[in-house]
């Protein structure tokens, strides 16, 4: 199975919308570490690709991420379109 893409746009060919995905990522501060954006990031792209996956989705499209930073830990809130392709004329960076 081909990596469900995060993106920030629409799609470009025929799809079906399946529903709106949502995701929470965080990091926390540590004993030697102070909380990471990207590691927060990454957790809340996690959720998105997993959420999509359950629907059966092949990409998540209109990403849109909030990020909330605290005094010992970062947020990170996305939500975008979970779609299905129905044709195979879409191009884009599929990552």
């Amino acid at each position: 199975m081909m990596a469900i893409s995060l993106v920030t746009y629409p799609p470009q060919g025929a799809h079906v919308v399946l529903e709106i995905v949502a995701a929470v990522g965080f990091s926390k501060d540590g004993i030697f570490r102070a909380p990471d954006l990207g590691i927060a990031m990454q957790a809340c792209r996690a959720g998105l690709r997993l959420r999509a996956q359950e629907l059966g989705a092949d990409m998540v499209a209109d990403c849109q991420f909030h990020v909330n930073f605290g005094s010992k830990a970062v947020n990170v809130t996305g939500f975008g379109t979970a779609i299905r392709i129905t044709s195979s004329s879409v191009e884009g960076n599929h990552g």
